[in-house]
């Protein structure tokens, strides 16, 4: 695995730039300031570390800075080459996430212990300044996808609806496939704030770049209860339940359980759970997991570009896919 800094724009002497493919879907939304992205600066990123063999061709890769410039830098090795894309960005729900982070054992300057207080982001925007930060940031990552791939973009009801109308114009309406609804229990804090209904799920958006795009059917298995039910046998051996009094059902003849729909009941990781990083806005693998292996295949390309506590990248792994991270908090 490669980590890598993102040099300065301020120190880079370089004319390459690429051209980025204008938005094919028809305009949906305006916003003060609305720009498109016509060109992109090459910007090289400089080797922190290094783990693995050095011979190897093949790395996953890590990146620590603003994701828009790693963006930039992608494009010329992997342009049309990644497979998926999740991406759990801001919320812009106004809030400012801080947590306790250790640097390595190192001192930090002005501080003689090595914990400090870092400011994961602060999760506060302009309106227009938001959506244009994203439909950048979309753009790009259009161009990464294959014409096979998929981009899953997580969200909740601050800027749902707006982000909705951006991937439509950036991917095109024909190319949304699926609005997901992730339904989690409800955890301390919702309950006791909430002054009407209790908020208990997001949204996961689903598109692609094309309508070639590959995709595993999910299945979740049958509970032990409805498998009892196949407690006959006919006169070949074969299982089955006796549905009415005229059909049967075999059990040789069902899926391997049972379709997964567009809304998701998955738990948050919790606090005894080996998973937990205290990021605040960490996400289960479960969720990721089945995201994953829906619209991947092993040896495939998966990338988040808002990385946070690294849920995708360990999923990935686990999953013999390979992965491309990046985020801007250290």
């Amino acid at each position: 695995m490669k980590k890598l800094q993102l040099q300065s724009a301020a120190k880079l002497a370089t004319n390459n730039h690429f051209d980025i493919e204008k938005a094919k879907g028809r305009p949906m939304l305006q916003w003060v300031g609305k720009r498109p992205l016509d060109k992109v600066e090459y910007y090289p990123a400089q080797e922190k570390e290094f783990y693995g063999d050095k011979n190897s061709k093949d790395f996953n890769k890590l990146f620590w800075g603003d994701n828009l410039q790693v963006l930039a830098h992608l494009i010329k090795e992997y342009r049309g080459k990644v497979d998926l894309i999740y991406i759990d960005p801001p919320f812009d729900s106004k809030a400012d996430y801080i947590k306790k982070v250790q640097i390595r054992g190192e001192k930090v300057e002005g501080q003689s212990q090595s914990l400090l207080e870092e400011k994961q982001y602060t999760d506060i925007w302009e309106k227009d300044e938001y959506l244009q930060f994203m439909y950048e940031r979309l753009l790009l990552m259009r161009e990464l996808l294959s014409d096979t791939g998929s981009i899953y973009l997580h969200c909740d009801w601050h800027k749902g609806a707006f982000l909705r109308l951006i991937m439509d114009e950036v991917f095109g309406e024909d190319n949304f496939q699926r609005e997901i609804i992730w339904g989690f229990e409800n955890i301390s804090g919702f309950k006791s704030i909430a002054k009407n209904w209790i908020r208990a799920h997001d949204t996961v958006l689903f598109y692609t770049k094309t309508k070639r795009f590959d995709f595993n059917k999910q299945y979740i298995p049958y509970s032990e209860e409805y498998l009892k039910n196949f407690n006959k046998t006919d006169e070949k051996g074969r299982k089955y339940w006796q549905w009415s009094k005229d059909v049967r059902r075999y059990l040789d003849e069902i899926k391997e359980g049972i379709p997964v729909g567009d809304v998701w009941d998955i738990k948050y990781e919790n606090n005894m759970s080996a998973n937990r990083t205290d990021y605040p806005t960490q996400k289960p693998e479960d969720l990721v997991e089945r995201i994953i292996k829906a619209s991947t295949n092993e040896g495939d390309i998966v990338a988040d570009f808002f990385v946070g506590s690294g849920t995708t990248p360990a999923v990935a792994q686990k999953l013999g896919r390979k992965w491309i991270a990046c985020d801007i908090n250290l």
